[in-house]
Formats: structure tokens, sequence, C-alpha cells
């Protein structure tokens, strides 16, 4: 006879609403337990689309650096952009108001948060707010610059003429990063954490407000706690090749 399914199982998943229909107390009641036993509520993050093609690069990569140590991993410039929103908010006269940040880190030092205005996105005003404003001292102030090497992921913008002449003319060697990889980029984990500690301040009430209190979570994130995320790099490797190229926990 085939086993029958408890409708109980357990799902990570689960919408407040479902596990209260689940079983059938108010949405108030099963929150409070929740809370109580140390549960918090958050969106799954989404897995991005791979393709064979990209499960076969994300593999190649894996196999090109699964001999990596820590230390070589230290050497690499984690950088990402990432979108911060206000939420909604009458004082916005759209509702929701966005802001742009850049930042990098390597297993030595971490850099300056950079604010992206709305209206300088373009590659030209990439080269001149990132590299020209930050970059450019993060990676020449280094004790030995030459053994940093820039990770970027596939966002247009650093895969434009402009950007790539400015790395060229400064001699600086850009890591070849797999499409659709954030699991493996260490900097995605580090926005995930700004965001849920943003969570515990009050909503801001303005833009620039916002940037403050963006600005003083990158603040308090310590180069020890950065080291801890590079570490993680072998294994991410490893996990990689065990899911041929596939998405991985990270």
């Amino acid at each position: 006879m085939p086993r029958k399914t408890s409708r109980y199982t357990s799902n990570r998943r689960h919408t407040l609403v479902e596990l209260a229909n689940l079983v059938s107390v108010s949405r108030t009641t099963v929150r409070f337990y929740l809370s109580e036993l140390g549960f918090r509520n958050c969106i799954a993050p989404k897995k991005p689309y791979l393709n064979v093609k990209h499960k076969a690069d994300r593999l190649a990569f894996a196999r090109a650096y699964e001999s990596w140590t820590f230390e070589d991993w230290c050497n690499i410039i984690w950088t990402d952009e990432s979108s911060f929103e206000t939420g909604k908010n009458p004082r916005f006269k759209s509702g929701r108001s966005s802001v742009m940040v850049w930042g990098a880190f390597t297993g030595f030092d971490k850099s300056p948060l950079v604010i992206i205005p709305l209206d300088k996105r373009s590659a030209r005003d990439f080269v001149t707010i990132v590299y020209e404003g930050v970059l450019s001292g993060f990676y020449f102030l280094h004790d030995d610059p030459k053994q940093l090497i820039l990770m970027e992921d596939g966002a247009p913008v650093h895969h434009s003429s402009l950007p790539l002449q400015w790395r060229r003319a400064h001699g600086i060697e850009k890591l070849f990063w797999p499409a659709n990889s954030p699991d493996l980029n260490p900097i995605k984990n580090v926005w995930m954490v700004v965001k849920d500690l943003l969570k515990h301040h009050s909503r801001p009430n303005s833009k620039l407000e916002m940037i403050e209190k963006i600005q003083s979570v990158w603040d308090t994130i310590s180069i020890e706690w950065l080291r801890t995320l590079i570490s993680t790099m072998p294994y991410r490797m490893q996990a990689v090749i065990a899911a041929g190229g596939g998405s991985t926990r990270w």
C-alpha cells in the first residue's frame, strides 16, 4: 500500500497563512509562538536559472580553483553593487525610493561604501565614481597590489569599453566570473546581513537617512567576519563540483 503523507510535513517555505490553516489557529497565534521559538519571517532568495552553459562554466571555474587556499582567496577584491529600498513611505511621491551602493573587501581590508546616484549609472560614471573614486586607492594602497585580482559579476557596466580600458591602463587583473553565480560571491552574504540588520532600525524618512543607516551598518562589519566568509570559498568550490555546476546552498 502507498504510504500516506501527512499534511504536517516540514516545509520551511510555508507562509504565515498556510501555517495558520494547517493547525487551525489564528495568524496572530502562529506569529506569537514562532517568535517565542526564535523563528523569523523572511523572503526565500530565488536561485538564478542555470542552463547547460552556465553549469559548464561554473563547473570549470570550480575545478580551476578547487586547490586555492584561504590565503589565495584573500587576494581577491570582492566587489558588488546592491540596491536598498526605503519601503513605502508617504513622503515619497512614488511611495518607494531606492539607494544603490557599491562595496568591496579583501582578506586584509574593507573599502569605503560608495553611493551611486540614480542619474550617475553610465559606464563613464562608474569609472569616475567607483574606479577612480574608491577602487584606485583601495588597490594601490595595498602592500602588494600586483597580488590582488578584481572580482566583478556580469553586470553590463562591468563589461563596457570604458571600465575595460581603465583596468588595462592601470594594470588591474580581473577574475573570470561565471554567469548567474551569486552563491559563489561572499559579498552577496554581506548585503544580506546588512539588509537584515537594517530591519532593526527605525524606518527612514528620507533617502539621506536611508544612506546614513546603510553606512552605519557597513561600518560595523569587521574584517574578521569578512575573513570568515572568505574561508568558505574552498567549500563553495567543492559544492559546485558536487552539484555538477548546479546551484549550491551558499
